[in-house]
């Protein structure tokens, strides 16, 4: 299902997805000896940051994406690191000038994108720290 939406994609961004997409295959089963991973179900961010996020994709990202493009993205993400989505976005968006947020307007983008598709939101904030997203897996909303 990935392919599908990466052969849409321009090549740079095909690249990208098929690296980190590869990169995750090498680490995943390293990361699944150590304790079991949150989800994203277990509440990862905050409403406040949502709200800020919503603010931010309006700005940089809705021209492109409407707010139905990520449900399908999570889907074929399932079981991947968080961090991977990060990588994406933080690396090549907005299309006009990729990778000219702040890492936290990013993280709080993602926030969004996660409210938006209807996943808990929580008492502590998303960290757009390697480790933290590392350690959060995309999974279906329960």
């Amino acid at each position: 299902m990935l392919n599908r939406y990466v052969n849409n994609m321009p090549s740079r961004y095909a690249i990208a997805i098929r690296l980190v997409t590869l990169t995750a295959a090498l680490v995943l089963p390293v990361a699944a000896a150590k304790a079991e991973p949150r989800t994203l179900n277990d509440a990862v961010y905050t409403e406040e940051q949502a709200e800020a996020g919503e603010e931010l994709y309006a700005e940089n990202c809705l021209t492109c994406h409407d707010k139905k493009y990520f449900r399908p993205v999570l889907k074929a993400w399932d079981g991947q690191p968080l961090s991977i989505l990060y990588t994406v976005m933080s690396t090549s968006m907005p299309e006009s000038n990729p990778g000219a947020l702040p890492r936290k307007d990013y993280v709080d983008i993602l926030a969004y994108i996660l409210s938006l598709n209807r996943y808990p939101a929580g008492d502590v904030e998303l960290d757009y720290s390697e480790d933290v997203l590392e350690g959060i897996v995309i999974t279906d909303r329960e």
